[in-house]
């Protein structure tokens, strides 16, 4: 399997070499516009190769395929493809930047692309085009990286096997339980359950650009106002996902030093079928349904790219071929409404403090408590299930 990851460095300014980047922005510029037009255009060869890219991924910045940089690690350069025949752009790059780079192309990263951003450009479609200002000009570099996941014969092999049941609530946080599955003694047992600090509230705002949407209708996105306050929500979500996604990792290799396990499993609710509430009006669903499903990919793709053997993330696709642990899908039908003890339904109140009673066993404890540890013990069920450990019976 194969994932991409993008760095970002910054490049320490020479006059010389900027003067050249920009005249070769200034071409690749002129290029694209002729491009569209299929006009005829003069650009090397390894930038004429780059157009693919931007026809295919909507690329707004001058892009440089594989061949058309080089890195050079010893002077702390990237050397890039200048408009002249036998001649090189080199731009310096801070050691720190350089020495990191070099780690991830030592680990089996391979670097397939580099992207110029200019101090300031212009972002976005038709009329809310913003321009965006930079302090210095930056190089986004494309790592590609080739992974092997885990067989289901590699995986019958462990023995102690710690898994994170973790429910996803975009409102409030999120909540996740531990628990340690023992295949040798064919015994789960769950040992904490924990609720991770909820992002930095913005309701409010969601409340006004609901408003703003009633009042203006189709023309709300030329809005200033609007604009201010998505980008604003945006910066939020993004913030968000990259904290939770890291206390994800930490918290499962926490677990595998803590109780002496041979690797940690972090699972998620499928989210294909997910649908908002009747409480949550003024929110809006389709930012609640992007920020659940981007957690997942994002911890999916730090924990394969850093931990690949230590943890596995189940990233919900809808393949139904089976042909490795990283398709597995865990059913969240009623995860809130069923006790994870008895199995019987319950009353479960509103908000984020709210209980979950059941009547039958007498159990009480929060909704999203019950509703991870309903994830983490349907995980269990379902690898005994389709055979992936060696005891199958309970």
């Amino acid at each position: 399997m194969e994932i991409n990851k993008i760095i970002k460095l910054k490049i320490n300014e020479e006059i010389e070499n900027i003067k050249e980047l920009k005249n070769t922005l200034n071409a690749w510029n002129i290029a694209k516009w002729k491009y569209r037009r299929n006009e005829n255009f003069d650009l090397p060869s390894t930038l004429k190769a780059s157009m693919k890219l931007f026809d295919k991924y909507n690329v707004s910045h001058l892009t440089f395929c594989e061949t058309g940089f080089s890195l050079d690690f010893e002077n702390n350069e990237v050397k890039l493809t200048s408009l002249e025949k036998y001649k090189r752009i080199s731009l310096k790059i801070f050691e720190e930047n350089m020495e990191y780079l070099k780690k991830e192309i030592e680990n089996g990263a391979k670097p397939t692309m580099i992207t110029v951003i200019p101090p300031s450009y212009k972002k976005g479609k038709h009329r809310r085009r913003e321009i965006v200002r930079n302090s210095c000009w930056r190089l986004y570099i494309t790592l590609k990286k080739n992974i092997e996941l885990l067989t289901k014969e590699e995986f019958r092999k462990f023995q102690r096997i710690a898994i994170i049941g973790v429910d996803l609530n975009s409102k409030y946080g999120v909540a996740y339980s531990l628990w340690i599955w023992n295949t040798k003694e064919n015994s789960m047992k769950p040992m904490r359950t924990r609720f991770l600090p909820k992002m930095k509230s913005h309701q409010f705002q969601e409340i006004e650009k609901w408003e703003l949407q009633e009042n203006h209708g189709s023309s709300v996105r030329c809005n200033e106002l609007y604009q201010r306050i998505n980008a604003k929500i945006q910066r939020q979500n993004k913030d968000w996902i990259e904290k939770i996604s890291k206390m994800l990792i930490d918290i499962a290799l926490k677990s595998i030093e803590e109780y002496n396990c041979e690797i940690a499993i972090i699972s998620f609710e499928e989210l294909k079928d997910y649908e908002a509430g009747n409480n949550s009006k003024k929110t809006n669903k389709k930012n609640t349904e992007w920020l659940r499903g981007k957690i997942i990919q994002r911890t999916f793709e730090k924990s394969l790219w850093n931990y690949s053997k230590k943890v596995i993330t189940y990233l919900p696709t809808f393949n139904k071929n089976q042909k490795n642990l990283k398709q597995i899908l865990i059913d969240s039908y009623n995860t809130s409404k069923i006790c994870y003890r008895c199995g019987n339904y319950g009353k479960i109140g509103k908000g984020k403090n709210s209980f979950f009673i059941c009547e039958k066993c007498g159990l009480i404890t929060n909704k999203h408590y019950n509703a991870s540890n309903n994830i983490t013990k349907r995980t269990i069920e379902y690898l005994r299930k389709t055979n992936l450990s060696p005891i199958l019976s309970c």
